[in-house]
């Protein structure tokens, strides 16, 4: 490491991989250090994604501003908008990111910029070309359970088929950019905190602090205040014994992330009794009612875009038993833009 850290403008740090592999607690350790703070979620790229190249690139900065990801980053685009070039062109879109990350950082007293979203993987060709000395870490967890957690989750389908298939994409986009990211494995995180952090450290050029151990006294209490987000908030702890699993479903997801297991150097799990090939094509086939309708699940609410309602009501068709499971709890509203925050971008 050097002895002076990165230029924050040339190196912001990206935390991706899928979700719930540990993004949001190495976030939470991350953004305890006295120099950093990574905004959550804000999932720029996505959304710059989801806006075509058909539409008015001068649109893009009230219509992300517009979305949840953004809404939840409690920034006033008052303080983001009035810095940025018009007209706003699609290369112009790292100026808007820049912007956002680095307004929240100053909020909290912190040079050092950056975000956590695990989409993000997806992103890392563009991510690159508009940071070439991008701090990337991806964070890493045994595939079985990954999709084990995902398809328990009210904004998942409950399709083991399609977790595996999002779980596989992700490690195949990690893949690509190996040499220039640096992979945390989540259960040396929990295990060896403070020989991970150090490497994580020095990955990104930035000194030691104890703080990053103790994420829960340092790191700003920001979270949105959803259940699955409780874990990481609070102190960390390794994980605790592994559920009673269904043997077929074991099989199945062993099945469909073979190269994932692979590619950790993770062997099957041993089982009191194995199933037989024919239970598990059944459970197969039974599965691709659910993962056909949770792709066009997600279609739709892609397609919502800023219609936080109707994005909402495709939620709650998503994944019935989560949603029973989490009993009276109901997605929050994000937080409200300013009044009269469009005088920040009037039209041309």
């Amino acid at each position: 490491m050097s002895a002076t850290p990165p230029d924050p403008d040339r190196s912001p740090i990206f935390v991706v991989g899928a979700s719930r592999s540990g993004t949001t607690l190495l976030r939470m350790m991350l953004s305890a250090h006295p120099r950093i703070h990574l905004t959550m979620e804000a999932s720029f790229y996505i959304w710059g994604a989801l806006y075509t190249r058909f539409r008015d690139p001068d649109r893009f900065p009230p219509y992300y501003v517009r979305t949840f990801s953004y809404r939840w980053q409690r920034v006033d685009p008052a303080r983001v908008l009035p810095g940025l070039p018009r007209p706003f062109r699609f290369a112009d879109r790292k100026l808007l990111y820049a912007a956002v990350m680095r307004e929240q950082a100053a909020q909290h007293g912190k040079p050092r910029y950056g975000d956590k979203t695990p989409g993000h993987t997806a992103q890392l060709a563009r991510i690159f070309a508009d940071w070439p000395d991008a701090r990337v870490i991806r964070t890493v967890r045994d595939p079985r359970e990954v999709i084990g957690s995902l398809v328990r989750m009210p904004w998942a389908s409950p399709s083991r088929i399609l977790a595996a298939a999002m779980t596989d994409a992700e490690r195949r986009q990690g893949a690509r950019f190996r040499d220039r990211i640096l992979e945390v494995r989540l259960d040396e995180l929990l295990k060896a905190p403070r020989e991970t952090m150090q490497r994580v450290l020095d990955h990104v050029g930035e000194p030691w602090s104890d703080q990053v151990l103790e994420h829960a006294q340092h790191a700003p209490q920001d979270l949105p205040p959803m259940p699955w987000f409780a874990a990481a908030q609070g102190e960390r702890t390794a994980s605790g014994p592994r559920r009673t699993r269904d043997p077929v479903d074991v099989r199945l997801v062993e099945w469909l992330n073979g190269r994932g297991l692979r590619a950790q150097g993770l062997s099957p799990l041993p089982l009191d009794e194995e199933p037989g090939r024919l239970a598990v094509a059944r459970r197969y086939l039974a599965d691709v009612p659910l993962a056909v309708r949770g792709a066009w699940t997600v279609m739709r609410m892609a397609r919502a875009g800023t219609d936080h309602a109707r994005t909402a009501a495709l939620l709650h068709q998503l994944n019935p038993a989560a949603w029973a499971a989490a009993g009276d709890f109901a997605m929050p509203e994000p937080p409200p833009l300013p009044e009269g925050w469009e005088a920040a971008w009037p039209s041309r």
